[in-house]
């Protein structure tokens, strides 16, 4: 009699279940959610408390930073499959790079024919010079941070931070242009 109760409840369980395959996957995936909700939950909580020493101009300054850098890597990578697959000529050709990597810079610059400073935006229609482009990004991607970063001082009312990256963006802005340039 007890086995015939057995069975009946396991024919119970199975209907209930959705029977054969659908019950069985049931069975495995409904734990297997419940702890991946779990683990999404703890991630969410050590999260919380990482950010809880975390100013506003803090997480404003990584978000920016870290998009930029994203951004820029893959931009970095694209342009340099670009040069060395050669879907893009070079001003340089690959092969005869070698020969040019003792000469000193002034030397180099005369013989191929560029100029210096942001004279390769000419070139940039190049295989290698269009790897510039993600170099001056990322070099940018500071000043985006701190650009961002100003508003929110100044809305806090915080007036030697905003002062302090004022200051710092104009610098840079400067030191970009090539308007610093000491000792050529």
């Amino acid at each position: 009699m007890t086995q015939e109760r057995r069975n009946e409840e396991e024919e119970k369980s199975a209907n209930a279940n959705g029977g054969g395959l659908r019950g069985a996957w049931k069975q495995v995936s409904t734990p297997l959610r419940a702890r991946a909700r779990l683990r999404r939950q703890q991630r969410a909580r050590a999260r919380t408390q990482q950010l809880k020493y975390v100013t506003a101009e803090q997480l404003a300054y990584a978000d920016i930073l870290e998009v930029g850098l994203t951004i820029g890597r893959y931009f970095l990578a694209g342009t340099f499959l670009l040069y060395v697959f050669g879907l893009i000529t070079p001003k340089v050709p690959l092969s005869e790079l070698p020969a040019n990597w003792s000469l000193p810079a002034q030397l180099y610059s005369s013989l191929v024919g560029v100029s210096t400073g942001w004279g390769w935006l000419k070139l940039v229609h190049y295989g290698d010079y269009m790897n510039f482009l993600g170099i001056a990004f990322l070099s940018s991607v500071t000043i985006i941070c701190y650009i961002r970063l100003l508003p929110i001082t100044l809305r806090n009312k915080d007036r030697s931070l905003s002062t302090i990256l004022l200051l710092e963006i104009i610098l840079l802005f400067l030191a970009a242009s090539g308007l610093l340039a000491v000792g050529h």
